[in-house]
Formats: C-alpha cells, structure tokens, sequence
C-alpha cells in the first residue's frame, strides 16, 4: 500500500518532504554566494558561527544540540574552526572539565561579511505578504514540533 493513498499521511510526508526541499535550496543558495565572494567556510562551520553570534561562549554541547550533530563531529569542526582562527575553547569557570566556544576577532568579523549574503539569498522573501506568511508557518511549525515532542 502506498502512502498516497493515506490522505492525512500524505499530508505531513509532503510537509517533512518540503521542509527538507526548501533547507536544501537555501543552503544551496547560500553556498553559491559564499563561493562568489570568496568566503572558504562550510554551512556546517556557518552554522556554529550563527549560534556563537547569538549567543557567545557556549559549551560544546549546546552546540551539538542545536546543530543536531554528534559530538564527534562538533568536536573535529571547532578543532577546524580553532586552527583558522575563527573561534577558541575557553575553560568554564563553572566546570573545569568542560570547555566553553567563543569566537575570536575573526569570528565576530565574519558576521559582517555574510550578513550582506544572508540578505541577497533572502531578498525574495523579504516582502511584507511573505513576511508575515513566514511568521504564521514558523508559528505553526512550532505548534507542530511541540505536538510531535510531547
């Protein structure tokens, strides 16, 4: 039995499917302008620095949670990320066992670098029906997600 023939089910794979779709073609889009502009970084790496510069000195396990990533692979991208200069491992003052990210100089100058990308790659979007469309979906999205974790 197909799944196509499961209305509702049908329903939420073709939400999960567009969801994945849409993520894939704006990090498509942002890779392109990053290789454009000369920007040697990974969505990946860009990832961490979007969540450093939100919210700076963070242990490494917060960032493991919001990348939704293994530690192993955090750990091997802040070593990347440490040796270019982009970020540094802090001791915790709380506890001595753990490390605490920070960006360095660099890291905080590369903010100002890609803001400007961010704002070509969402240029389309940023029109006041589609702004308020993304904030009532981005509403729902969380209703769903706190439905679906519950």
């Amino acid at each position: 039995m197909k799944i196509s023939q499961h209305k509702d089910l049908a329903k939420i794979s073709r939400l999960i499917d567009t969801m994945r779709d849409t993520r894939k073609a704006v990090r498509t889009q942002f890779m392109k302008k990053m290789k454009d502009h000369d920007l040697d970084l990974t969505i990946e790496m860009l990832e961490v620095l979007y969540i450093l510069w939100d919210k700076d000195n963070v242990n490494q396990q917060e960032i493991v949670d919001k990348t939704n990533r293994n530690k192993a692979c955090i750990t091997s991208l802040i070593d990347n990320m440490n040796a270019r200069g982009l970020v540094q491992r802090n001791p915790d003052p709380q506890d001595r066992r753990n490390k605490l990210i920070s960006l360095t100089e660099e890291g905080e100058n590369y903010q100002k670098r890609l803001i400007p990308l961010l704002e070509e790659v969402y240029a389309p979007l940023l029109t006041a029906d589609l702004i308020q469309e993304i904030e009532n979906t981005t509403i729902k999205l969380q209703m769903i997600l706190q439905t679906i974790s519950e």
